[in-house]
């Protein structure tokens, strides 16, 4: 067999081999697993969806399983620790990235390797081949990932409203009033203070028009800034010592100039 010939049918044999693991743990597990292939030639699957990760080693070669960052291994298990070697690592800062390296003595051996760590369980299946296209296996974590944002939305949300309520989630100490405001009385607030992470604007009532928000810039520009109303407020995602409220000018011919109120952090 020519040498061009015999490369190819090695890599489609390699990647047979991980389609034939990955085919078989989905005969017992249901669902395609979302994997991606990195450009460093690592393969990375979406935690907790079937098939198991599969990881197909060369002889004598070491591969690499890289984990969360942050969590700790507890215990590894293989089913054949007689053939196959492993041991664990760590990389990153600190070393807060814990792996583990496997290492197959003989070829076409098959077998798996739990991982149990303080965050997450990992089952994987191993095999030995001539040709190992991704020698290295890492995880995303999107369930998780997706949680954790909606979790941090609802502590947003619960934070506002307990502000809002007259009770920050802040030690009194951090609550900050002190702002002086300025300017036309059809705009101007009734209230400004921040929570040490936000800004929350104040009306009794809202302006039957409601004011854009602008602040400063180093080369005295005017940025808008985003906010949310919440009832009778504006809430802004950062604290900043100079706010204006603007309410453009009407544009009929009985139509009122521009209306600003300055926000200044004393």
């Amino acid at each position: 067999m020519q040498r061009t010939a015999l490369v190819r049918y090695l890599s489609a044999s390699a990647t047979a081999v991980i389609m034939t693991l990955s085919g078989a743990a989905l005969a017992a597990g249901g669902a395609a697993a979302a994997t991606t292939v990195m450009p460093d030639g690592s393969m990375r699957y979406d935690y907790g969806r079937r098939p198991s990760p599969a990881l197909v080693c060369k002889p004598q070669y070491v591969c690499d399983i890289a984990l969360d960052s942050g969590e700790t291994v507890l215990n590894m298990a293989i089913g054949d620790s007689a053939r196959w070697v492993i041991a664990g690592g760590k990389s990153g800062p600190g070393g807060a990235t814990p792996h583990v390296f496997v290492k197959p003595t003989e070829l076409d051996l098959d077998t798996n390797l739990v991982i149990t760590t303080t965050k997450h369980v990992y089952d994987i299946m191993l095999h030995s081949a001539n040709v190992a296209p991704h020698p290295q296996i890492s995880f995303f974590y999107a369930d998780e990932d997706a949680a954790a944002k909606a979790a941090a939305a609802e502590a947003q949300r619960l934070a506002i409203e307990s502000v809002l309520a007259g009770t920050p989630l802040v030690a009194a100490d951090r609550a900050d009033a002190k702002y002086k405001i300025s300017g036309d009385a059809t705009v101007a607030p009734d209230k400004v203070f921040n929570d040490g992470v936000r800004t929350f604007i104040q009306w009794k009532t809202l302006p039957a028009q409601l004011p854009a928000v602008v602040s400063g810039t180093s080369n005295g520009a005017a940025q808008p800034v985003n906010f949310r109303v919440v009832g009778t407020t504006y809430v802004i995602d950062n604290v900043n010592p100079d706010f204006d409220l603007v309410l453009a000018a009407d544009t009929d011919r009985h139509g009122r100039p521009e209306r600003r109120a300055a926000i200044r952090h004393q």
